[in-house]
């Protein structure tokens, strides 16, 4: 009887098993850590540039302003409610030195991110209007060129120790499953086939 099933279920035992047990290492390491970071990355922590916090009342503007260092790269930015309540409501303006407009958005989610272009060197303002019924605590984050951030390349952020291997946990529980299923099929039909070869002899 031909053994392949059961050689690609095991391989997928495997697989299901060593998922278990780095979700479980993540688990238990972050645990321990809890005084730290944390396991899930803070808002803060995925932008390189975070603003001081602000108290914005019902009605009132506040305006964030950011210098950029390069050009024609993306600009992402962020407004962090840190104190949101349901009822909370701003609307962003976004414009430069010059007054020239790079977008109107409304926001009622504790935190908002929108990217642009940079294309030019210049100073960039967002204007943050209150328009809920009770003030806010915000604070503006920014990166520019998000896919060199350091979230993304320091090896030690909660981004890199903690959410990349869980990914990687998850896609190979995923693998781990259908190996398992697709080992069993397997094993059926060699079963059925070999069973059906013996009626002849």
């Amino acid at each position: 009887m031909k053994k392949r099933g059961p050689i690609v279920v095991v391989i997928g035992a495997a697989l299901i098993s060593v998922a278990f047990l780095l979700s479980y290492s993540i688990m238990e390491r972050a645990g321990s850590n809890l005084g730290g970071n944390g396991f899930f990355p803070s808002p803060e922590s995925m932008f390189d540039e975070v603003s001081e916090k602000e108290t914005i009342e019902p009605g009132m503007t506040y305006t964030f302003s950011h210098t950029t260092s390069s050009s024609q790269v993306p600009l992402m930015w962020g407004l962090y409610i840190t104190d949101y309540k349901q009822d909370n409501h701003a609307a962003i303006n976004v414009t430069n030195t010059f007054g020239d407009k790079f977008g109107s958005y409304t926001d009622a989610d504790p935190i908002f991110i929108k990217s642009f272009v940079i294309p030019k060197m210049d100073t960039y303002n967002f204007n943050v209007e209150n328009t809920g019924s009770s003030s806010i605590t915000a604070e503006m984050m920014f990166t520019e060129n998000p896919e060199k951030s350091r979230a993304l390349t320091d090896p030690n952020s909660p981004f890199n120790k903690n959410i990349v291997p869980l990914a990687a946990a998850g896609f190979m529980l995923i693998f781990g499953i259908i190996a398992v299923i697709a080992g069993i099929v397997l094993s059926v039909m060699d079963w059925r086939k070999s069973k059906n070869q013996s009626r002849y002899i």
